[in-house]
């Protein structure tokens, strides 16, 4: 990986120093955080995506003091048994191949029955998020000991911290000595900030690399991308569990099949309730389904299926068009991925053009699977969540290995509206000129966010005791 250009770094440097010098407990190393689109306390489910997924890192302490290095993540398992499998880690210096097995609590081990079970004989590290005050330990059915590794969320990455709630939408105390400051100190404190906020989005998807390897986390991160912000965790879910290796060798109609039925889209529709032309499209997808079901069984419980929300979600970005988009992303994934995958192939224009062009012949002109069919075609991802997917994707991902392409990403204009990013502008620049003048460009929008995140959201006394007017007067000098 490349080193970003030295004037980039100097300014995400200083606004690192700039930011952590007010809050100190922002430290990359210190906070306990969670992936976006999460918040404590977690479900299994969401804890198993987290360690698949290497947010907990891959190199651990067991129980009895002895080093722990994950090597491969294995498969997250799709029937009865441990939840991940075909693992390869190594303990104390010896490599173990197996299964591993990952509960909330160190004693959901012998409640769930495992200890009893055949099916977890191949068990070579139980891993947990709490345990009993007392020594345990745990056991297959032969009386084998099973090396034990807890977590703690303070062991998950700060990049990854999400940061849902809002400050109120009013001038703060920043605006004056705003004004005291030149147009040219405004756009060097954002781009600056807008470059930090890449840095922690690039070491977020480096992680998952070292975890999962390149194209698969690059699979992951579009299709994240694709359940915009509240279906964000179901669609990295479903991208986790049925990964390329699994999907790229299966013909088209069953890898959808697969999305479709493992989201539990497919059982949640009644065939009567739908359009003629829909039931063609079902009946297509039920005749790959079916002879794929038994084998994500497992997935399809109650406690096991993702939680789509679906009451505020608009029809256009309705995630039943998003897994057609996925599914047509699937369809042309050497042209989508090779550029991310090799950067001296990188072409912005013919990259958009890809993604914008990319049509399916029911999802293209249908927005769910209940809707009448649109008059004319939409748009599977339109050029606004391109934008999204570049800010949030592929310049974190790429920016590093090339580093000239941050003068690229500077150029993006902003298309799309945030709630928080309007309110961080009102915020700084209150009805001033500037409100406009730097929400023009992606990178303002990123830079706004970041502030916004650092300061406002962290006042605990909201904007009175805020330290962030004081310290701006740091910028001009």
């Amino acid at each position: 990986m490349e080193d970003l250009p030295a004037n980039a770094l100097a300014q995400s440097a200083r606004y690192q120093q700039f930011r952590d010098f007010v809050y100190p407990g922002l430290s990359e190393s210190s906070a306990p955080s969670i992936l976006p689109g999460l918040s404590p306390p977690l479900s299994e489910l969401e804890l198993q995506s987290l360690w698949f997924a290497g947010a907990f890192g891959r190199e651990f302490s067991s129980s009895d003091g002895e080093s722990v290095r994950v090597i491969d993540f294995g498969e997250w398992n799709n029937g009865p048994g441990p939840d991940f499998m075909n693992c390869v880690i190594e303990i104390g210096g010896q490599t173990r191949r197996g299964d591993v097995e990952l509960d909330p609590h160190a004693r959901d081990w012998e409640r769930h029955g495992h200890g009893a079970n055949a099916d977890y004989l191949r068990v070579i590290l139980h891993v947990y998020l709490s345990a009993p005050m007392e020594r345990y330990f745990t056991r297959t059915r032969d009386h084998q000991n099973v090396p034990q590794v807890e977590l703690s969320l303070s062991m998950l990455d700060q990049d990854a911290k999400p940061n849902l709630s809002f400050a109120a939408a009013r001038l703060g105390r920043c605006a004056q000595p705003l004004r005291d400051m030149t147009d040219g100190q405004v756009a060097s404190m954002l781009e600056a900030a807008a470059q930090h906020r890449l840095e922690r989005k690039s070491r977020r998807l480096h992680r998952s690399m070292m975890a999962q390897g390149k194209a698969q986390a690059v699979f992951q991160a579009l299709a994240q991308a694709l359940g915009y912000r509240r279906n964000q965790q179901p669609f990295l879910l479903l991208a986790q569990r049925l990964p390329l290796s699994r999907m790229k060798p299966l013909a088209a109609e069953a890898r959808e099949a697969l999305l479709f039925g493992v989201s539990g889209f497919m059982g949640s529709v009644r065939y009567e309730d739908t359009l003629p032309e829909t039931r063609g499209y079902l009946r297509q997808l039920w005749e790959h389904w079916w002879q794929q079901r038994d084998d994500c069984s497992r997935w399809l419980a109650e406690d096991q299926r993702p939680q789509w929300n679906l009451a505020t979600t608009r029809p256009g970005n309705h995630p039943q068009r998003r897994l057609g988009a996925l599914a047509a992303i699937l369809d042309k994934w050497e042209n989508v991925s090779s550029p991310l995958l090799d950067a001296s192939r990188w072409s912005q224009v013919a990259w958009k053009h890809t993604l914008q062009g990319l049509h399916h012949a029911f999802w293209s002109r249908h927005y769910t699977l209940l809707a009448e069919p649109a008059r004319r075609p939409i748009a599977l991802i339109g050029e606004t969540r391109v934008h999204e997917i570049l800010a949030n994707v592929v310049y974190p991902i790429l920016v590093p290995e090339r580093t000239r392409l941050w003068a690229e990403y500077l150029e993006l204009p902003a298309l799309l509206e945030n709630q928080k990013v309007t309110r961080a502008a009102l915020r700084l620049f209150g009805e001033s000129p500037r409100r406009t003048l730097f929400q023009r460009y992606l990178h303002h929008q990123q830079g706004l966010l970041q502030i916004y995140e650092d300061f406002c959201l962290e006042a605990a006394s909201g904007c009175e005791d805020c330290p962030f007017p004081e310290r701006l007067r740091e910028w001009q000098e």
